[in-house]
């Protein structure tokens, strides 16, 4: 890559309290974004409804990305339990056709999960290591999303995340 051309990030939920912190961040340090949001499409963000496999293939394959991050789902558990189809078309199907079209361009992916797949029994922070057991529909759906993205290793990654 030349110093002209800039490293390029393909961002999922980014009108989200979190993917807007990212979309900030990856700009200041230069970084071409194509930032997708369902709702709230503004500010330079793309709609996008990710759960439209071809809609997602045709965008990534198109913007070719260096990096992906993947931080859009249905994160409410009592929205997830109303309505569990589309909760799980968005957290797990939906996080498979981002993996699938950044892996078919190579670029990795980061996948933004949460502490809701462990059952919050533990005295200590959790670790990679830790046996995950989700008490609810929301964390189960996530665990399923870290599941699809995993199947790919050499180019993905998750991250579970808490709020405090």
């Amino acid at each position: 890559m030349t110093s002209q051309q800039k490293n390029k990030l393909f961002l999922t939920g980014a009108s989200g309290l979190l993917g807007r912190a990212l979309y900030k961040k990856f700009e200041s340090e230069g970084w071409n974004i194509y930032g997708t949001a369902f709702v709230r499409v503004q500010d330079g963000l793309h709609e996008l409804d990710i759960t439209k496999r071809d809609d997602v293939e045709k965008v990534i394959t198109e913007f070719r990305p260096d990096f992906v991050i993947h931080a859009a789902a249905q994160r409410f558990p009592d929205k997830v339990d109303s309505d569990p189809d589309a909760a799980r078309r968005l957290n797990v199907d939906a996080t498979g056709y981002v993996v699938d079209a950044a892996a078919k361009v190579g670029a990795p992916v980061l996948y933004i999960s949460t502490d809701y797949v462990f059952d919050g029994k533990g005295e200590t922070a959790y670790t990679v290591n830790d046996k995950p057991n989700p008490i609810n529909l929301y964390g189960q759906t996530k665990l399923e999303g870290e599941v699809v993205t995993l199947k790919c290793p050499e180019y993905q990654s998750c991250m579970d995340l808490s709020w405090t």
